[in-house]
């Protein structure tokens, strides 16, 4: 085999390597629920999508927390509990809510929010 043909199939393999690369970390990618503080109720709820909890723990801007690079079944448990999505089974709270959340400034969630439920 000539050198040229060799750096040609080094060449070959190493982007074939690279493709592959490419594609597996696609794979890995999720995105989580599409959501905003409103929609989560400024943390008094949480949502969950794709292993990744989305929660609005200061009332005013949506963190996202992945529970697993690995494992993105664990929001369709039969252990959860819609609103309260937590990583792990045995959890004694959901993941980011705050019942009593204050700061919420949406409107269209009613006359008390963001006094934490207190009239």
């Amino acid at each position: 085999m000539s050198l040229p043909r060799i750096w040609r199939g080094l060449g070959a393999l190493s982007g074939f390597g690279l493709l592959v690369a490419l594609a597996h970390c696609s794979l890995q990618n999720q995105d989580g629920p599409d959501v905003s503080c409103a929609d989560l109720q400024c943390g008094r709820i949480n949502a969950c999508s794709e292993g990744i909890i989305a929660q609005c723990a200061d009332g005013q801007a949506v963190r996202y927390h992945v529970c697993s690079s690995s494992d993105d079944t664990v929001c369709e448990a039969d252990w959860q509990v819609p609103g309260e999505y937590r990583c792990d089974e045995y959890a004694t709270e959901c993941e980011g809510c705050e019942p009593s959340s204050p700061g919420c400034v949406d409107p269209s969630l009613g006359p008390d929010a963001g006094d934490g439920g207190v009239s």
